[in-house]
């Protein structure tokens, strides 16, 4: 992953967060300059906007079926997932399937791949990745969601959304309200989808009041940056987003800092390794990772070891 793809994802993650939006996945792809359906910013619109019209296509993806672990390779060694992990969770708890949001983001994180492999490769690789982790059960049950997800994802809606003419737009969120009730039914529905849902009530009532619309989190956030004052940044973050939403994101700042701290310090140390002639390529690496396990949390071990080339 390219360090500043890496850090527009960080920001993404601390305003979605700090602004309420439903998923750190909608910013991610966002950030990626794609499309699709379900994906969701500030601006309520977006939350209705996508249809089947837009749903996501596997473009280039070879139409010869692919194992979970050729899957893995293509997507986390070979292409855009590498140095990354997967977003949200299971949604397992006491050894039972339980709606929560969290699926709806780890669904989406593996849709992300589309294009570089087809959605059965992906189907794939989320079936043998939930039966791994929860077992064929449970598994099982998982997937039964996720083939009713992909339906809403794709469906045919006969109300067709137009941005411009806002008249459309209430039609639009009404038939997607109920159709995703109809297919996974009223608790995975609301688990999925109650955020967006919500966000677009309040700013669709906003625009109808005559008021300005809400700020939209994927206009670019106020980074800080050489030569910029830092209050001066933190000022216009306030103004556009409120003092919660600021302090949210001087947090990603202070976080993203530390985080290129120590992968500076991991860079200089893996030079040090591989330019040492007393020691074999194996004791180098065994150094390394011993380096690694001292300076990085468990979850950013992945990352590291791709960025560093391991």
């Amino acid at each position: 992953m390219r360090t500043t793809q890496m850090r527009g994802w960080m920001v993404a993650g601390g305003i979605a967060v700090a602004l309420g939006a439903s998923a750190l996945w909608m910013t991610h792809r966002s950030s990626e300059g794609a499309g699709g359906a379900g994906s969701a910013g500030g601006s309520g619109w977006s939350m209705i906007g996508a249809t089947s019209d837009t749903a996501p296509q596997a473009g280039a993806a070879t139409n010869k079926a692919m194992s979970p672990d050729q899957v893995r390779t293509r997507l986390f060694k070979e292409g855009s997932f590498a140095g990354t992990e997967p977003s949200g969770d299971w949604c397992v708890v006491s050894a039972k399937l339980s709606p929560c949001p969290d699926l709806r983001k780890r669904f989406e994180y593996y849709i992300l791949g589309l294009g570089e492999v087809t959605i059965d490769d992906i189907k794939a690789l989320v079936a043998d990745e939930a039966r791994k982790a929860h077992g064929e059960q449970l598994g099982n049950e998982i997937m039964a969601i996720w083939d009713k997800y992909w339906q809403v994802r794709t469906y045919q809606y006969r109300n067709k959304f137009d941005q411009s003419d806002r008249s459309t737009w209430l039609a639009v969120f009404d038939e997607q309200k109920q159709v995703r009730r109809q297919i996974l039914g009223a608790d995975w529905a609301k688990a999925f989808f109650d955020q967006d849902e919500q966000n677009f009530k309040q700013y669709y009532a906003q625009l109808e009041s005559g008021l300005p619309p809400p700020p939209d989190p994927g206009e670019p956030v106020p980074q800080m940056a050489p030569g910029k004052d830092p209050a001066a940044v933190h000022a216009e973050r306030v103004a556009r987003y409120g003092q919660a939403a600021a302090d949210r994101l001087a947090k990603v700042d202070e976080e993203w800092a530390d985080w290129e701290r120590r992968l500076a310090g991991a860079r200089t140390e893996w030079d040090r390794l591989k330019s040492a002639p007393n020691l074999s390529d194996t004791q180098r690496k065994q150094e390394m990772q011993a380096y690694i396990n001292s300076h990085f949390k468990p979850d950013e071990h992945l990352r590291v070891e791709a960025l560093l080339h391991l």
